[in-house]
């Protein structure tokens, strides 16, 4: 279920697409990025790129958006939509994949 934020106000002149944004739920207040949010809204439906192309998926990897990336387990390409922090602070990426759909994927663990 998606979280609904109230915005508050814009972070300064130098970062023009930033909002202070307020979880109606449990009033934490957070910086949105509204780039970030406008590209998840409308991710792309297929990843036309070959497997040669892709980059491998790992846990151990950073990855940004935008990226294709191929899952060895799953025999399948998808794009990187949107980069999350989960509930123990660990980071996550939401891939949309051609056979199995969107999926959320650990990154960048030590």
């Amino acid at each position: 279920m998606p979280t609904k934020f109230e915005l508050l106000a814009e972070v300064s002149n130098l970062e023009e697409e930033k909002r202070w944004a307020k979880c109606t739920k449990c009033h934490h207040t957070m910086m949105l990025d509204m780039e970030v949010i406008e590209s998840e809204q409308n991710p792309p439906k297929e990843t036309n790129v070959a497997v040669e192309d892709c980059i491998d998926y790992s846990p151990k990897e950073n990855y940004a958006i935008g990226d294709a990336i191929y899952h060895k387990g799953w025999d399948d390409v998808g794009t990187v939509i949107s980069k999350e922090l989960t509930s123990n602070g660990s980071q996550a990426i939401v891939v949309t994949f051609n056979k199995v759909g969107e999926k959320r994927l650990i990154e960048n663990i030590g």
